[in-house]
Parts: structure tokens; sequence; C-alpha cells
């Protein structure tokens, strides 16, 4: 009994630090909202707009294009927010108190940008009472395909989010922005496949029957490939022995 109220105990805790962090990601959005600042909500939150249902997430995620940077961050402190840059090249972070919202411009690996297109392509939502736009389903796929670290893999939110919207994705646009790591899309395809085969008609076929044969073709290919090591674009840590051992080129 004393396990079970120790437990009840430290739910009720945690349920109410995530309101603490809820009632302060909202105070970060307003202050976007009325500054009519240009950006995105990602992450937990977006995933919400499609799903209809809720998975943990430890902070708010804000997309943003690379040159609206500084003006967010300063509209963030007025609000109260510290703010620091913590990646040049793709991250910044707000945080007050024990909440964090994650300012993002750019994929982890550089592969895609926030541009003009990610905007046109958002949609519509309300997240924390407050009117947003969230990432579009095809920019969430593309990006998160390459979230597959050793302590990180986003590949059940990219089949979660199939099973809702892949009737309604735009597959022409997904395949543009994975252009060459094309791999990765039959990857995260048959992810879904494995995970949902009932669902298997929700998939396109004829892009797939397209991967599958540039496969087809890589596998039988004769030219000369140089010695290449393409699994930082996916984890940046765990392949360093083929970099720095082997010395194989690192894209």
């Amino acid at each position: 009994m004393g396990d079970s109220r120790e437990a009840t105990v430290e739910a009720r805790e945690r349920e109410r630090r995530d309101q603490e962090k809820q009632v302060i990601y909202a105070e970060g959005l307003r202050a976007l909202v009325e500054a009519k600042a240009p950006f995105l909500v990602g992450g937990g939150f977006a995933l919400y707009g499609y799903l209809g249902r809720w998975r943990t997430t430890k902070d708010v995620d804000v997309f943003i294009q690379a040159d609206d940077l500084h003006t967010v961050l300063h509209i963030l402190m007025r609000a109260g927010f510290v703010c620091e840059i913590t990646d040049v090249a793709w991250l910044a972070k707000a945080k007050k108190g024990d909440a964090c919202i994650d300012i993002i411009f750019c994929s982890y690996n550089g592969l895609f940008p926030v541009d003009d297109g990610w905007f046109a392509n958002a949609r519509r939502a309300v997240v924390l009472g407050l009117p947003v736009k969230i990432v579009g389903p095809e920019e969430i796929l593309v990006s998160k395909s390459f979230v597959a670290a050793r302590d990180r893999f986003d590949g059940a939110d990219i089949a979660w989010l199939l099973r809702a919207t892949a009737t309604r994705i735009d597959w022409a646009r997904v395949e543009a922005l994975m252009g060459e790591h094309w791999q990765v899309l039959l990857w995260q395809l048959l992810h879904f496949l494995y995970v949902f085969p009932s669902e298997r008609h929700l998939l396109p076929r004829e892009l797939i029957a397209r991967l599958l044969g540039n496969f087809a073709d890589e596998l039988t290919a004769d030219d000369y490939e140089p010695l290449v090591c393409r699994a930082p674009m996916l984890d940046p840590k765990l392949y360093q022995a083929e970099i720095v051992v082997r010395g194989a080129a690192d894209p």
C-alpha cells in the first residue's frame, strides 16, 4: 500500500509540473503570436494536431527560418525567457523555470533548412489555446526519418503519422525533399509496413515500386564507390570509428 501511495503522489507531482510547464509554453507562444513572428509549432504538439491523441513531450518545438532567429529570441527574452544559441547550425533554446522551448531552423544534419516551403505547407491548429500553424506532415516525416540514433528513434512517430495522414500526404513533395536519401524513405515505409501490416493499403504503391527499382539498380551497379559512411546523418556519434579509424568520407 505504501508503494501505491508513493506512486500516486509522484504521478500527481509530475502532473502538476507538466501543467506548470504548459502555462509557460503558452506564455512563449502567446508572445510570438502577439508579435506576429513567423513560426510553426512542431514536435509532440504538432503530432497531436494530426493524431488527435497526446504523447508525452518534454518541450515545445518551434520552427523558424534562420533569418528570423534573433527576432524570435528577442521576443522571448522580453517575455522573460533565458535564451541561448545552442548550435549555430540548427538550434536555439528559450528557458523559463523548468520549461524549455526548442527553436529549430534546420534539421540537425543540415538536410532540411526551414524555408518558405515549410510555411506554405503548414496547417492551422490551436495549440495551448492559441491559433497557430503547425509543421506540415511531409516536413515532419522527412525530418523525423533521420532521428535514428542509439538514444532516440522517431520511427514510431512516423508510423503513427502515416497511419493518420498517408492518404493525404503529398508524396511527390516527400520524395523531392528526400532527394538522394531515398533509401531512408524506403526504410521508413518498410518500418510502417512491418508495424501496421493491416494498413498496407495506405502506402503509396507507385512510389514504393520506384524506390525498390532504385534499390535493385544500386545493388547491381558495378561502378566504383569510394569509402563513404553516411551513418552520421542518422547518429553523429555512433559510427565515428569508421570516420576516424578507416578514414571514410563523412557527408
